[in-house]
């Protein structure tokens, strides 16, 4: 009896060190990380690199359009961060319903930046979607931007959406 006394409490320390318990353990209160600061709109800048041929659709229809631009600035575009980089309409695009946005972040800004994190001298992508809705050519003018700093030069960027 003594024999099984012993295993016992050998058992109980064991399971009790190895975290058998089910008792829950506290947890490590996160550590808030340090935000990088604003970047200066001087050190933002992009240059175009590709982007998806005109979209021709019918009405009702939906098509996937996606731009691509270099990060030529001095600072990394970072997602969720006030550094994150979107696409923005240029000009008024008076012409473009805006029926036609499907799922856009907001109405003027039609995507993020597809990457977590796009240092200098990579490529972010920027996609989008767009559903027809009335028969017409429509030109959608676009640009990077970083919302909370500014717009990234024009580079006369933009596509055209035909809904036939």
């Amino acid at each position: 009896m003594v024999f099984a006394g012993v295993i016992g409490v050998v058992f109980a320390v064991v399971f009790g060190l190895c975290g058998g318990s089910s008792a829950p353990r506290a947890q490590a209160t996160p550590k808030p990380t340090a935000t990088a600061p604003l970047p200066k709109l001087s050190d933002l800048d992009s240059a175009w690199i590709d982007q998806t041929a005109p979209a021709q659709l019918s009405v009702g229809a939906e098509a996937t359009i996606t731009f691509k631009f270099r990060n030529t600035g001095k600072v990394a575009w970072a997602r969720g961060t006030d550094s994150e980089a979107s696409l923005a309409f240029v000009g008024s695009n008076a012409n473009f319903d805006p029926k036609m946005a499907v799922n856009w972040p907001q109405p003027s800004r039609p995507a993020l930046q597809g990457e977590e994190v796009v240092a200098p001298n990579e490529i972010a992508s920027f996609s989008f979607k767009v559903k027809g809705v009335v028969a017409g050519k429509y030109r959608i003018d676009v640009r990077p931007v970083v919302v909370a700093v500014g717009p990234m030069r024009d580079q006369g960027v933009y596509t055209e959406v035909t809904v036939r």
